[in-house]
C-alpha cells in the first residue's frame, strides 16, 4: 500500500516536471543569460571573479606552505624512507587523514573564530582564505608524498653512494625529479579551491558563490546562475590548460 502510494506521488511529479518544461523557456533564458551578461560581468560579476581568484590562488599558495613539510616527514619516515619511523609515519599519517575527514563546509564553520583571531574578521574574501588553506593543506599534503614517492629509488641510492645528505636528496633530487607531479598536484588542488571558494561564499566568503546565493538563487534569478557556472568553468579549463602546459615545460 505505502509503494503505491509512492509510485503514484512519483509519477504525479514526473507528469508535473513534464507539464512545466518547456523549450521555449529554456531558450529565452538562455538567450538572456548572454545579453545581460555584459552588464552583470561589469556590474557585480567582475568584483566577485577577482574575489574568488584572490581567495583560490592565496589558500593554494598558503595550502601548499602549510603542506609540504608535513609531505616531506612522510616521505622521510616512511617504510624504506630516509630516516625510517613507522611509528612516527602512523602518527602524522592518522592525523593528516583524520583532517581530511572533515567535511569542507563544516571546518569552514569551525574555523571561523581563528579567521577572527588572524585576521580580525569572520567575514570577507580574507577571512575565508584560512579557513581554505587549512581545508586544503591535508588534501595536498597526501598529493605531495605521492609526488616524492614515485622518484626512482636508484636514483635517490646513487646520490646517497656519493655522500649525499638528506637535505640534499630532498632538496637537488626529489623536489627536482617530482616537479612534474608537484605541479600537477597543485594544479589539481587549485581547482578543487576554485570549488570550495564558492562553497565559502554560502556563509559570507564573498566570490562568485556569494553572488550565485544572494543573487541568483535567494533573488529566483536563473540568469546569474548561469552566469556564474559559466564563469567558473571557463575559469577552471584555464587553470588545467595553464597547468598542461606547465606540467609538459616541466618534463623537459
Amino acid at each position: 500500500m505505502g509503494d503505491s502510494i509512492l509510485n503514484e506521488g512519483f509519477l504525479d511529479r514526473i507528469k508535473q516536471f513534464c507539464d512545466e518544461f518547456s523549450f521555449e523557456s529554456i531558450n529565452t533564458t538562455l538567450i538572456n543569460t548572454f545579453k545581460t551578461f555584459p552588464i552583470n560581468f561589469e556590474n557585480i560579476l567582475k568584483t566577485a571573479l577577482n574575489e574568488t581568484l584572490y581567495m583560490s590562488f592565496m589558500a593554494t599558495f598558503l595550502g601548499f606552505c602549510l603542506a609540504i613539510i608535513p609531505a616531506i616527514l612522510l616521505t622521510l619516515y616512511d617504510k624504506n624512507g630516509l630516516k625510517e619511523n613507522i611509528v612516527f609515519y602512523r602518527i602524522l599519517d592518522f592525523f593528516i587523514n583524520t583532517l581530511r575527514a572533515f567535511p569542507f563546509l563544516i571546518l569552514i564553520i569551525v574555523l571561523l573564530p581563528l579567521s577572527k583571531i588572524i585576521i580580525g574578521t569572520s567575514i570577507g574574501t580574507s577571512a575565508a582564505i584560512v579557513p581554505l588553506s587549512i581545508g586544503i593543506a591535508p588534501y595536498l599534503t597526501k598529493m605531495l608524498e605521492s609526488a616524492f614517492k614515485e622518484v626512482d629509488k636508484s636514483t635517490i641510492e646513487a646520490a646517497k653512494s656519493y655522500g649525499a645528505t638528506n637535505l640534499q636528496i630532498i632538496f637537488k633530487i626529489i623536489f627536482v625529479e617530482s616537479l612534474p607531479n608537484i605541479i600537477n598536484s597543485i594544479v589539481l588542488t587549485l581547482i578543487f579551491t576554485i570549488g570550495f571558494s564558492a562553497l565559502a561564499g554560502t556563509i559570507g566568503g564573498g566570490g562568485l558563490g556569494d553572488i550565485a546565493i544572494r543573487y541568483g538563487y535567494e533573488r529566483f534569478n536563473t540568469e546569474i546562475m548561469l552566469q556564474t557556472i559559466i564563469i567558473l568553468l571557463v575559469l577552471v579549463q584555464a587553470v588545467q590548460i595553464i597547468g598542461n602546459l606547465l606540467y609538459k615545460l616541466s618534463k623537459k
